[in-house]
């Protein structure tokens, strides 16, 4: 009998070994937090031109493409003055910058509507006005939305071909 009772107790210690802890515990209730966030990612595109030639057109309007931005929001264009104007708020095109033989002549900046309906005023380089702006959902402009440059040419200056860069800063702004 003794043989018998030595497989008969290994046979139980083996079930016991695979059974779940679990399963001898007692019950218990335990609860879970569940959370979401939501966040909201602004998308648009703004239009601005990499290049012009005063030659061929003295104006450059700003466009959209899209504008999911937000209730409430609007995008504002700005020309980034600091980057922009030199010598107290001029803006200068350049011949040759950087050389021996570097000429440069002022160049005034104006702002209006595309159509020029509202007349052009000159922009002042010592402050960040708006050049542009567009509401939530609506691709056409909302402000101005055009640029005209007007090159101030000295008598005297060398003939060539002269070029500046105008620099952007496009802000998303929240209006409530």
């Amino acid at each position: 009998m003794n043989k018998r009772v030595l497989p008969v107790l290994i046979a139980i210690i083996l079930v016991c070994s695979v059974m779940p802890i679990e399963a001898l515990a007692s019950q218990t209730s335990g609860s879970m937090t569940v959370s979401y966030t939501y966040t909201f990612t602004p998308d648009y595109t703004i239009n601005i031109p990499a290049s012009i030639s005063i030659n061929d057109s003295e104006v450059i309007t700003f466009t959209a493409e899209k504008m999911d931005i937000g209730s409430d929001k609007e995008v504002h264009i700005k020309i980034d003055g600091e980057a922009t104007y030199e010598n107290g708020g001029n803006f200068y095109l350049y011949k040759d910058k950087g050389t021996e033989n570097e000429s440069k002549i002022p160049c005034s900046i104006l702002r209006s509507n595309p159509s020029g309906s509202i007349g052009w005023t000159k922009i002042n380089g010592l402050s960040n006005e708006d050049v542009a702006w567009f509401r939530d959902g609506d691709t056409n402009v909302r402000g101005y939305g055009a640029l005209k440059f007007i090159p101030n040419v000295p008598s005297g200056s060398p003939y060539g071909t002269y070029t500046g860069t105008v620099y952007f800063k496009i802000e998303l702004i929240d209006k409530s």
